[in-house]
């Protein structure tokens, strides 16, 4: 059994519908959008790559060996790897707190 990850994407507000469609796709569970807006200067919007403040964050539940086709994705379709074009990380899933919700993360592939 592989190990639950959360995803964290961060992406231009306009490319988000897009973006979420094809991580869906790819096997991603439990997806949240958070529109986001921030006053970060110059000097952080460029180490971060990013070259506006109107963002969305988007939010998954990922089983480990889905991670490479979906970074392969946005890398390739949404130029992840360009400046502007997003950030995406993940977070290991140390604990869940029972097995109703340890269905919901995964998709309910775990019982």
């Amino acid at each position: 059994m592989s190990q639950l990850k959360s995803l964290l994407i961060i992406v231009d507000r306009h490319r988000a519908g897009e973006v979420a469609a094809a991580v869906n796709g790819a096997g991603a569970n439990y997806g949240h959008a958070v529109l986001a807006s921030g006053t970060a200067r110059t000097d952080w919007l460029d180490i971060l790559g990013l070259d506006t403040t109107e963002r969305t964050i988007l939010t998954y539940t990922v089983e480990s060996e889905k991670l490479t086709e979906i970074y392969r994705i946005l890398r390739e379709e949404f130029g992840f790897e360009q400046r502007g074009g997003g950030i995406a990380f993940t977070i290991p899933v140390s604990a869940v707190g029972g097995p109703a919700s340890l269905c919901i993360l995964s998709g309910g592939k775990r019982r």
